[in-house]
This record gives C-alpha cells, sequence and structure tokens, in this order.
C-alpha cells in the first residue's frame, strides 16, 4: 500500500485559464516533493479543464477531480474530504508558491505541534506579475489571537493547517462564502489550537478585477463583521446564530444581543451604505438623517469618514449641493486626517497616479 503523503495541496480552479498554469507548475516545482496536488474544477467554462488534464497526465503527483459547479466552500470541503495527508495546504488557481514555501511550512509545523494554522507574508503582483508591493501580517501565536478579533489575520491561499483541526471545526461554513477563511480561523482558535504566520514572502497574490474582493466587496464585508459577532456568541455560551443557515445577512446581526456588537454599530451602518456614490437623492437624503440619529459615540468612529465622503460624492453627482457641504464639514471636522487620506484614495484610484 502506498504511503500517504506529508501534504496535500488543495486547489480549488474555476475558469482560471489565464493563470492555472503558471500556479500548477510553482507547487509541482517545490523544493519539498512529498506532497499530493489534489485539483478541484468546479465547472470552469474556458480552457482551464484542458490545461488541467495535460498537466495531470505528466505528473502523478496531481488528483483532478472534475465536476459542476458548486462553488468555492464546497470545493474546499471536497477536496478537504479527499486528503490523504494530516497537513494541508492551501492554494489558489491565480496566485504563484514561492519555492521553498512548502519546505519552510512543513518545518515550522512539526516543531510547533499545537500550531493549526501558519501562514506567511505575501508578495502583490498585477495580472502581469509585476510587483506593486509586500503585504506583512500579525507573526506570533499571540499576536494573531490579537489581530483576529479585529481582521482576518492570515492570507488565505497562503495557507497550511492541520487536517484534523479543520475537521473538529466543522470546516468551511457555505453561508460564509467569501469571507469563509475568517468564519473558520475564528472556530479553529476557539478549540485551543494556534494560527501564526512565518515572516517572509511565500506566495505571490495576484492582483486583479476577478477578485473575490474585487467583486463581493459588500457580502464580504458584511460576513467578516458577522463571523466576528456569532464568535461572540459562541465565547459566552450563546447558540451561534449562523447554525444551520445558508446564506448569511443583515438580518441575523439583530439576533445578536446589543452589549455584543455595540463596538461595531459604525462598521455595520458604514457596510449598509456601501453604494452611497450611486444612490439617488432621496437614498441621500434619508441615509443622512440616518446619520444624524447615531450615537455622538458612532459617530467619531473612524470608519464614518468612509460613509461621509461617500454620501458626499453620491450629492455632488445629485448636484445636490448642500448636503454635500453638510456631509463633507462633518468629515473634515471629525475625521480631518482620515478625510484627506480617503480623499487622496480615491483620486489616487480615478486618476491612476500617486496624488501627493
Amino acid at each position: 500500500m502506498k504511503a500517504a503523503p506529508a501534504i496535500s495541496v488543495v486547489l480549488p480552479v474555476f475558469n482560471a485559464e489565464a493563470y492555472v498554469r503558471e500556479a500548477v507548475e510553482s507547487i509541482l516545482g517545490q523544493s519539498f516533493t512529498d506532497f499530493e496536488l489534489i485539483i478541484i474544477n468546479d465547472g470552469s467554462t474556458d480552457g482551464s479543464g484542458a490545461i488541467l488534464r495535460e498537466l495531470a497526465a505528466r505528473d502523478p503527483r496531481i488528483d483532478l477531480t472534475e465536476r459542476p459547479n458548486a462553488g468555492l466552500v464546497s470545493a474546499l470541503n471536497d477536496g478537504i474530504e479527499r486528503a490523504q495527508a494530516s497537513l494541508i495546504a492551501r492554494m489558489d488557481a491565480d496566485d504563484v508558491a514561492m519555492p521553498e514555501r512548502l519546505a519552510l511550512q512543513y518545518a515550522r509545523m512539526v516543531a510547533s505541534p499545537r500550531l493549526a494554522v501558519l501562514g506567511s507574508f505575501i508578495r502583490l503582483v498585477d495580472a502581469t506579475g509585476k510587483v506593486i508591493r509586500i503585504a506583512d501580517y500579525p507573526v506570533t501565536e499571540a499576536d494573531t489571537a490579537h489581530f483576529l478579533e479585529f481582521g482576518c489575520p492570515l492570507a488565505h491561499p497562503t495557507v497550511m493547517m492541520r487536517r484534523d483541526a479543520v475537521l473538529a471545526a466543522g470546516g468551511y461554513r457555505r453561508a460564509f462564502a467569501h469571507c469563509e477563511d475568517y468564519d473558520l480561523w475564528f472556530r479553529i482558535s476557539e478549540g485551543g489550537f494556534g494560527i501564526g504566520n512565518l515572516p517572509l514572502p511565500l506566495l505571490n497574490y495576484r492582483i486583479h478585477g476577478e477578485n473575490v474582493s474585487s467583486i463581493h466587496r459588500e457580502a464580504q464585508e458584511l460576513g467578516s463583521i458577522l463571523a466576528r459577532l456569532c464568535h461572540r456568541a459562541r465565547k459566552v455560551g450563546l447558540r451561534d446564530p449562523a447554525e444551520g443557515v445558508e446564506r448569511i445577512h443583515a438580518g441575523l446581526i439583530e439576533l445578536i444581543p446589543l452589549h455584543l456588537r455595540q463596538d461595531l454599530e459604525a462598521a455595520l451602518f458604514v457596510t449598509r451604505h456601501s453604494y452611497l456614490s450611486l444612490a439617488g437623492r432621496a437614498e441621500l437624503a434619508s441615509a443622512w438623517a440616518q446619520y444624524r440619529r447615531l450615537s455622538r459615540q458612532t459617530r467619531v468612529e473612524g470608519v464614518m469618514c468612509d460613509f461621509l465622503i461617500r454620501l458626499a460624492y453620491g450629492a455632488v453627482r445629485n448636484s445636490y449641493f448642500s448636503l454635500a457641504a453638510r456631509a463633507s464639514l462633518d468629515a473634515i471636522r471629525i475625521h480631518p486626517r482620515a478625510s484627506l487620506g480617503t480623499v487622496l484614495r480615491k483620486l489616487n484610484a480615478r486618476f491612476g497616479r500617486n496624488v501627493a
């Protein structure tokens, strides 16, 4: 009987023809060779399937499954079920792993038995592979646990994780599609496991128009907030409001006691009004009225600056200049530095150059 590999790499693919060959070859070219590469072709309609079949015929370490599209969460859970190794490495179809990635992560996981999930820094690159910058993450288990309470402390496609810890936590949850990783890290941490990062960029993370964070930003923001609130509910012994839910929605927030979500009211308010810059006059006036009814404590939260700038942009677009002036003045009065930074980011995004 063939021995199980040391690592199972799980790679979901959906319409990644432009990048998938480079992604797969970056795994096949790893200095650490004792792995299986489980590829789930999740109903691709482009040329991804042909590329994957060619690569699978070339290397026996590839375990290729082709199936109708069922979504990323389903593909990830299927890959974990198929995995023979006790350690699972994630990989995305549009990224590139550095040659030493698996070797370095494997060595750390073997040396740290309490560590259940290990990510790394990433090198952000554009669609052509040109380096944009390096993104860092909290490194130690303590720093990562602290950061987890405020945001996702890992770049999902960089992680190596223990299969038993993932299964004990219940795997990825379909309801949290687009932030399925953040929800899983909470549940793994609640099991007493450690989470950390290697302070090296072990993956080129490609930024392009088809990234989940670009297409599903609103759902991702709402899901991240709900993942945090569900974690808080579980910690105090309350029922998880997302348990058994097929799709998360804003109504679930009301099932969380107010004292557990009071500090997130500003973030929730901004998420509810994420498309204000495209709204009509009536919606803009309603949003301003809702904002004025918020407590002073909520209105001074830094994230509210984003709401005010969006409101001002939408008002200018609708020639609603009195509202634009009121929103802008509130932003400058309450959040002077953040207002300037937000405006500069929007100008940079619009004109494609650095605005000093």
